[in-house]
């Protein structure tokens, strides 16, 4: 009753000051919703605030007794440890745990997409915004093997380092971006978006920007990438990974996560191999096969003065 009520305006208030007041945030989960259209991911893990605002103590109750069962969770411990004395901790704590019926989890299959789509947000905020995904596979789901740590590379080569190609032509060298990323994540449980967004100068406008984006991917999908700068973001990404592999938290959140999304924890050994083995025909083969205009989504913020947002009634 009381208690609940107190913790979902707690989790209301944690949605606030991560999404609904960061203009960027809220453009991102709005271009997720119109990105996907059956995939789970169209929606946000926190809730969208209606769902919070009419959560019943049942709900949560009824989600519990599904999924929270030892035989739905992974224990992972990273360290100088003696795994005969862990497994006998695990034993000790979780084994009085008893087991339950998880239910079967959905073949998650998304619609295929037939043209362009975008979203114009209208928020108040500081600066406009770009945001452009294109439907592309990850390891869980890829027909060829190779492709999703193509992708990865191609990521990097556009956004991954400041000496990436966005960071070079839209930021420093023409001064159309404050900022410009490219992102790709080859580990979820289901198919994603290769994204890239930008925040144009005062003196640029988001359909500049988004046309620059364009020409890059234009670029990545008719031109080969030297060895030179190849070698470079290769080595780039295998030692970002690697440095990770320094922290014992990364290590463990990184194989739980791929354990939980049903990939072996020993993708991780082979990350570097995978990334190393990378050719630049492949790099071209991926920007080619799926950053297509058909395969698209754009999501542009457009900032609303304060003054507009209120007489729009949109909340602060």
């Amino acid at each position: 009753g009381e208690e609940f009520q107190k913790e979902v305006k707690v989790v209301m208030e944690e949605r606030r000051l991560r999404t609904d007041d960061k203009p960027k945030s809220l453009t991102y989960e709005q271009f997720q919703a119109t990105a996907f259209t059956n995939s789970p991911y169209r929606n946000p893990v926190i809730g969208w605030m209606v769902d919070l605002e009419q959560m019943k103590l049942e709900d949560l109750e009824q989600w519990y007794r599904s999924w929270y069962r030892p035989n739905n969770a992974t224990i992972v411990v990273v360290g100088d440890v003696e795994p005969e004395a862990v497994l006998a901790l695990a034993k000790r704590y979780f084994g009085p745990l008893k087991p339950g019926t998880i239910p079967l989890l959905k073949t998650r299959t998304e619609v295929k997409q037939l043209g362009e789509r975008r979203i114009t947000m209208k928020v108040p905020a500081q600066l406009p915004y770009v945001m452009m995904g294109y439907k592309v596979p990850v390891v869980a789901h890829a027909e060829v093997d190779w492709e999703p740590y193509a992708l990865d590379v191609l990521s990097a080569i556009l956004g991954g380092a400041n000496s990436a190609r966005l960071t070079r032509d839209l930021v420093r060298s023409s001064s159309l971006a404050v900022s410009a990323g490219s992102d790709y994540s080859a580990f979820s449980r289901l198919n994603g978006l290769f994204l890239l967004d930008a925040t144009p100068t005062p003196e640029h406008s988001t359909a500049e920007v988004e046309s620059a984006l364009r020409a890059q991917v234009e670029t990545m999908s008719k031109e080969l990438v030297t060895g030179d700068e190849l070698d470079r973001v290769k080595a780039q990404v295998v030692a970002a990974k690697v440095f990770e592999q320094d922290s014992g938290f990364y290590q463990a959140m990184q194989i739980g996560r791929l354990e939980t999304v049903g990939l072996s924890w020993k993708l991780l050994d082979e990350y570097p191999h995978r990334i190393r083995a990378v050719t630049a025909e492949q790099v071209r083969a991926v920007a080619k096969k799926y950053l297509l205009e058909d395969q698209l989504t754009v999501a542009t913020l457009q900032p609303l003065s304060m003054k507009k947002a209120d007489a729009m009634g949109t909340e602060n």
